[in-house]
C-alpha cells in the first residue's frame, strides 16, 4: 500500500558508537552549553505587526557566513530522554512561545510562526520528499525552528532529538516512553475512533484528539489542514499509535541506512519506497505515532504536532552519523546528488541537484545552497551529544 506523505575547520578523532565505523569531528571551536542570542522584541498575536521580505523578526546571518566564529559555539543536541526535567519544562515553554507569536508567513490560515512553520511545510510537501534535497531541506527547516526557539522564545538549549531506535529496544509500551509522558513529555496517544484507512495501517490504536500533556485541546490547536489547505481550522491534535510501524525505527534499519556508499544512495534508503510494506526509518515516527489519523501521519501537515521536530532531528542526527563516518569523508561534506523531481531517480524529468541548488523555506529564513548544509558546525553551527 502507498503513500504521499566546507569550511576550513581542525578536527578530532571520536568513535560513534560500536555500530558505527570512526568518525571525525571538526571543532569550530569546542562545543559548549547553549546561550540565549538577544532577539528584537516580538509582540503576541494579538498585536499588530506588518512583515515584509524575509524574517524581519530576527537577525539571520546570510548563508554565505558562518555562525561558527570566535564567538560562537556549536550547540549541542541531546536525546530528550537525557535532559533534566527542567530542560524539557523550559523546551515545552519555548514551543507554546511561538504559538503566541504573530505569523510573518502571509499562509491564509496562519495565525502564529508555530503554523508559519507547519503551512511552509504543507505547501512544499509535493517538492521536498524523495528528492535529492530532503534531508538537507528538513535540515535547515529543523535548524531554523531551533533558532526561532532560542532568539525569539528565549530558550537557551539546543532542539532535542527523539532516538526512537532506543525505545524500541527498551521493550516498554510506547505509552510508557519518556517522550509520551503527560508531565515531563508531549502526551500520549489519543483514544481509538474508527475512520477511514485507505492504506491498511497495521494495528492502529487511536485516532482520536490527545487527551493530556502541554499539547492538548484546548491549550493547544492545530491551525491548518488537513492535506493541502492552509486555510484557517483550528482542531485538536490527533495521535493513533501503529506499534508494527513504530518498529521500522529500529537499530538494524538505520545500519542499513549507513551502509551506503554515498549522499545519493543515502538519502534514496533514508526514504525508501512510499510503500507501508516496506519499512523505513523516516516513516517510523510519522506513521508510528500517527497512524492513518493522526497529525503528524499526514504528509502535509506533520509539522502540526510538536513530535515532528523531535523526529526529524533525529533522521537529522542519523545522518550526521553517516556523514562523520571516516569512510565516507571528505565527499560527505561537499557532494550531493539526487533528483530535483520527486521519483525522478532516472533523471527522465530533470537533473540532481548540485551543491548550488537553492533550500527555500519561505520567509522564516533566507534562502540556503546545499554547500552551506552539509556541514552542521558552519552556518548552522550545532552539533550532536556524543553517545
Amino acid at each position: 500500500m502507498k503513500f504521499w506523505s566546507t569550511a576550513t575547520a581542525s578536527f578530532i578523532g571520536l568513535a560513534i558508537s560500536s555500530h558505527v565505523s570512526a568518525v571525525v569531528l571538526p571543532r569550530c571551536p569546542a562545543p559548549a552549553p547553549a546561550e540565549a542570542v538577544a532577539a528584537p522584541a516580538l509582540e503576541d498575536t494579538a498585536g499588530a505587526l506588518k512583515p515584509s521580505g524575509v524574517s524581519p523578526l530576527l537577525p539571520w546571518p546570510t548563508p554565505s557566513k558562518a555562525f561558527c566564529s570566535p564567538r560562537c559555539r556549536p550547540v549541542v543536541r541531546k536525546s530528550w530522554r537525557k535532559l533534566s526535567n527542567s530542560e524539557k519544562s523550559k523546551y515545552i515553554a519555548a514551543v507554546q512561545c511561538l504559538t503566541k507569536k504573530k505569523s510573518i508567513s502571509g499562509i491564509p490560515g496562519a495565525k502564529n510562526i508555530f503554523d508559519d512553520f507547519q503551512g511552509t511545510h504543507s505547501e512544499q510537501t509535493p517538492t521536498i520528499h524523495w528528492v535529492g534535497h530532503f534531508v538537507l531541506w528538513h535540515r535547515y527547516f529543523i535548524a531554523t525552528y531551533e533558532y526561532y526557539l532560542r532568539n525569539l522564545c528565549n530558550y537557551n538549549g539546543a532542539q532535542p532529538y527523539w532516538d526512537w531506535e532506543y525505545d524500541n529496544a527498551s521493550g516498554l509500551d510506547m505509552a510508557k516512553w519518556p517522550i509520551f509522558n503527560p508531565s515531563t513529555g508531549f502526551g500520549g496517544n489519543g483514544p481509538y475512533k474508527n475512520g477511514d484507512n485507505p492504506f491498511g495501517i497495521p494495528d492502529r490504536t487511536g485516532g482520536g484528539c490527545v487527551p493530556n500533556g502541554p499539547f492538548a485541546y484546548p491549550k493547544f490547536t492545530v491551525n491548518l489542514g488537513p492535506g493541502e489547505s492552509t486555510g484557517y481550522n483550528p482542531r485538536c491534535l490527533t495521535r493513533d499509535f501503529s506499534r508494527p510501524l513504530m518498529k521500522w525505527g529500529s537499530q538494524s534499519n538505520i545500519n542499513w541506512v549507513w551502509d551506503t556508499p554515498d549522499y545519493g544512495h543515502f538519502t534514496r534508503r533514508l526514504e525508501r519506497e512510499p510503500d507501508f510494506t516496506i519499512p523505513n526509518i523516516h516513516g517510523s515516527g510519522h506513521f508510528g505515532v500517527g497512524g492513518a489519523l493522526g497529525t503528524i501521519g499526514d504528509a502535509h501537515n506533520s509539522p502540526g504536532d510538536p513530535l515532528f521536530y523531535l523526529h526529524h532531528a533525529n533522521i537529522d542526527r542519523v545522518f550526521w552519523q553517516w556523514q562523520w563516518q571516516k569512510k565516507n569523508l571528505p565527499r560527505s561534506l561537499t557532494e550531493v546528488s539526487g533528483p530535483i523531481v520527486p521519483f525522478d531517480y532516472d533523471n527522465l524529468s530533470a537533473g540532481n541537484v548540485t551543491a548550488s541548488f537553492q533550500i527555500n523555506i519561505g520567509k522564516l529564513a533566507p534562502n540556503a545552497p546545499l554547500s552551506a548544509l552539509l556541514n552542521t558546525q558552519d552556518f548552522l553551527c550545532y552539533t550532536y551529544e556524543k553517545p
